[in-house]
C-alpha cells in the first residue's frame, strides 16, 4: 500500500474519531449559544427595564443601591456577599444588580424605585457557554483542545478531499491515455 493511502486511511480514522468526541463539545456550545440568543423569548432572561430621565450626577449612591435590591426578600439575595455584579445602564438609566443564584434587581438609577425582581438566567447561561461555570481547567484544557482538533478536523477534511479528487482526476487522465491508443 501506497504511503498516500496509509496517510489518507489515517485522516480518515482521525477525522471521524476527533469529530465524533468533539461533536459533543460543539453540540454543548451550539445549545447554550442558542438559549442565548433566545433567551428574552424564552423567559430565561429578564428584559431592562426603563428608569425616569435623569442625568447621572443625580444617581443614587451604590451603598443604597445595595441596601435597596438586599432589602427585597428574595431567597438567597440578602446580603452584599451574595452579588454576582452591579451594572449601571446608562442609555436606560438603570442599575441592574445580580445576584450569585441568578436573582435580579433592577433599580431606576435617579429615584431609588425598584423596576423588576424576575430571575435573570442570562450570567449563568453565559457561564455554561463560555466554560467558566466548570471552571478553568476545562476553558484552558477542554476548550483548548476543541479549537486545536477543530484546526486538525479541517486539515485532514482538507486533505482528504483534495487526495479524492486528486485520484479521480488521475483516474480520468489514465482512461483518456488508454482511449488514444
Amino acid at each position: 500500500m501506497s504511503r498516500s493511502v496509509k496517510l489518507y486511511q489515517l485522516s480518515r480514522k482521525v477525522h471521524k474519531w476527533t469529530g465524533l468526541i468533539l461533536s459533543v463539545v460543539f453540540m454543548f456550545m451550539a445549545v447554550t449559544g442558542l438559549l442565548l440568543v433566545y433567551m428574552i423569548p424564552l423567559g430565561l432572561a429578564d428584559e431592562l427595564r426603563m428608569g425616569k430621565e435623569a442625568s447621572p450626577s443625580e444617581s443614587i449612591s451604590m451603598k443604597k443601591v445595595v441596601s435597596i435590591a438586599t432589602s427585597q426578600d428574595l431567597p438567597g439575595a440578602t446580603s452584599v456577599e451574595d452579588i454576582f455584579r452591579i451594572e449601571l445602564r446608562p442609555s436606560a438609566n438603570v442599575y441592574q444588580v445580580r445576584f450569585n443564584n441568578s436573582q435580579d434587581v433592577q433599580i431606576d438609577a435617579s429615584t431609588g424605585e425598584v423596576l423588576s425582581t424576575d430571575p435573570d438566567y442570562s450570567t449563568y447561561l453565559i457561564t455554561l457557554h463560555d466554560g467558566s461555570f466548570l471552571g478553568n481547567w476545562y476553558r484552558y484544557s477542554v476548550l483548548t483542545m476543541a479549537g486545536l482538533s477543530l484546526i486538525l478536523l479541517s486539515f485532514s477534511g482538507y486533505y482528504m478531499f483534495g487526495f479524492s479528487l486528486y485520484k479521480r482526476l488521475m483516474a480520468r487522465k489514465k482512461t483518456k491515455g488508454n482511449l488514444q491508443i
